[in-house]
């Protein structure tokens, strides 16, 4: 049997891939389409093995990883259809095209700076990012009924090789979506009526009359939002893209959670990294990852002051102290003087009065300050 394109896709999909999944191998049909100059629908009528090593060769351009990812999908989809590969062909389809990342660490002044020039929309994905370290896909997708107080469902259906899972929200990611959510209606309002101007134009599709997607926007949407943002407060390229992506605020999430005192197998756990040993051999429940995450939540912070002057702050007290315990001995001496001269039966002059007076009274004005 010969798969179309649509076919082949419909058929993954009832095999229960997840839509970022399919949104890949379609961009990658039209790619390749468009590579040998044929119609997405009349692909299946041009499979040769000649002609996907011959596309091989025209993504001299792009990243290691993602001519790997290309280059999988459509031979798949050649061998489903028949297409076999001789063992050279293979060896040119499955080279190792290895290049090094080329991203940066993301740091909290970068995000600090994006957080200042966005709106609610931007501040709440960004939040809701570093405090779940989710992937952007996923929170694309995410619907208003994942969410529940400060714990987010991501269903696995929506999520990378079908692991969901809980993920959490800090205080401040909480706040920020809280904010979005009454600004939410009138977004989409907004953003109706641009659609359907450009709708009238031929330009683009209109948009979903109930949209209940937690952002109101797809992947491209944010996508697009978070890489305009990074390119105003810092813009750094590679060869192929920014040097900071929505995928940096993941691995920010990994580096933070593990700094900040999460355990790592919590982490690892959160993430949902398949091949992890810890679903397996740790065995915590929801709640009790739940309280973990919140015990160390501070380190997950961009705005809030918490976690950046709690440090400071106990230094300032310590030394407040320290001064206060000073002052109550020096007043706690002169106090065992008074007494000692009067155990001793000594009168008091109005000198030695006036000048013990002056000294309480010195001490209590400290005291005061």
């Amino acid at each position: 049997m010969t798969y179309s394109v649509s076919e082949y896709l419909d058929a993954m999909e009832t095999a229960d891939r997840a839509p970022g999944t399919l949104r890949q191998y379609r961009m990658t049909f039209e790619s390749f389409g468009k590579f040998i100059g044929v119609p997405v629908d009349e692909i299946h009528t041009h499979l040769s093995a000649e002609s996907l090593i011959k596309y091989a060769g025209s993504l001299k351009g792009y990243s290691g990883q993602t001519i790997r990812n290309r280059l999988s999908m459509l031979r798949a989809y050649f061998q489903e259809n028949g297409v076999t590969f001789g063992g050279m062909e293979m060896k040119v389809l499955n080279a190792r095209r290895h290049t090094e990342p080329e991203d940066k660490p993301l740091t909290l002044e970068t995000l600090q700076k994006m957080m200042d020039i966005t709106d609610e929309r931007g501040r709440a994905f960004i939040s809701v990012m570093v405090s779940t370290g989710m992937r952007a896909g996923e929170a694309a997708q995410l619907k208003l009924r994942d969410v529940k107080d400060d714990t987010i469902t991501i269903p696995g259906k929506i999520a990378k090789n079908g692991r969901g899972g809980k993920v959490y929200l800090t205080a401040e990611a909480r706040e920020y979506l809280d904010i979005w959510l009454k600004n939410r209606d009138e977004f989409i309002r907004l953003a109706d009526i641009h659609a359907n101007v450009l709708n009238k134009h031929g330009i683009s599709p209109a948009r979903s009359s109930n949209d209940e997607r937690l952002f109101a926007s797809g992947y491209t949407g944010l996508n697009s939002m978070f890489r305009r943002l990074y390119q105003k407060v810092d813009g750094e390229k590679g060869n192929y893209r920014g040097k900071i992506t929505p995928h940096s605020m993941r691995k920010y999430f990994r580096t933070q959670a593990t700094q900040g005192g999460l355990h790592i197998d919590i982490v690892e756990r959160l993430m949902r990294h398949s091949g992890y040993l810890s679903s397996s051999y740790v065995r915590l429940t929801d709640e009790e990852i739940r309280e973990q995450f919140h015990k160390n939540e501070a380190a997950l912070y961009i705005t809030r002051a918490d976690h950046r002057i709690q440090g400071s702050k106990l230094d300032m007290l310590t030394r407040e102290n320290k001064a206060l315990v000073d002052r109550l001995q020096q007043l706690e001496q002169v106090v065992k003087a008074k007494d000692a001269l009067s155990a001793e039966g000594q009168t008091l002059t109005d000198e030695d009065r006036a000048a013990i007076a002056h000294l309480l009274a010195e001490e209590m004005k400290k005291g005061k300050k």
